[in-house]
């Protein structure tokens, strides 16, 4: 799911944002580098290959705010971590430079809005979850909103949901142990409630049951 519904890259590809496109450097990292810490300097950077992990880490625990695809937008001042999940190229430049462009660029600025948006909407929800959710309704509540957002309805009646993150992502996202996110999905399938359909696919059997499980 994309964060801004606009890809940035596609605009900056563009003959008339060439001065834009100048201002930005590529960088590489390799799958599992912790790109950038809360500490660094800051930073604006667009998402050019691979996805790119947003978190926050306090003694032993991680939690994911967000993941960002191609094309989407950030800043490193934030004071999170930022990990890359795959070997990713990054198009970064300064703050300053920024600035400048802002008012001439609305697109850029909109775009970058919607993603911190986004971001800070997943942390309340992360907040949320853990003050007033068990993790299994939390699992419950992420495969509807995937659902709802990218599943794909199948003749049956279910809806197929495609979750591009492994079991090890999707804890840190949740904010629970592997082993516990994997055993909760175990429950899900014994219960009727998804079937697991190839690597990182699940079958939602009845969107109304889960939802009912979920408590919604």
């Amino acid at each position: 799911m994309k964060f801004s519904g606009v890809n940035l890259l596609d605009e900056l590809a563009k003959p008339d944002l060439a001065d834009l496109r100048a201002i930005f450097n590529e960088r590489a990292y390799s799958k599992g580098a912790v790109m950038f810490a809360p500490e660094e300097t800051d930073l604006v950077f667009v998402v050019a290959k691979g996805r790119v992990r947003i978190y926050l880490a306090y003694e032993d625990k991680e939690f994911t705010l967000g993941i960002l695809n191609p094309g989407d937008i950030y800043s490193t001042h934030s004071g999170c971590y930022i990990q890359a999940l795959d070997d990713v190229a990054l198009l970064t430049t300064g703050v300053r430079e920024v600035k400048k462009i802002m008012d001439s660029v609305p697109l850029f600025t909109r775009t970058m809005v919607r993603v911190l948006g986004h971001i800070l909407k997943n942390s309340f929800s992360i907040i949320g979850g853990l003050a007033f959710k068990d993790i299994y309704n939390r699992l419950m509540d992420y495969m509807l909103t995937e659902a709802h957002d990218n599943g794909v309805e199948q003749d049956d009646g279910g809806v197929l949901v495609t979750i591009n993150l492994t079991i090890e992502q999707l804890s840190q996202l949740l904010g629970a142990t592997r082993q516990t996110v994997s055993t909760l999905i175990n429950d899900m399938v014994r219960a009727d409630l998804v079937e697991k359909r190839g690597r990182g696919q699940y079958l939602i059997v009845s969107m109304e049951d889960l939802a009912r499980a979920a408590g919604r």
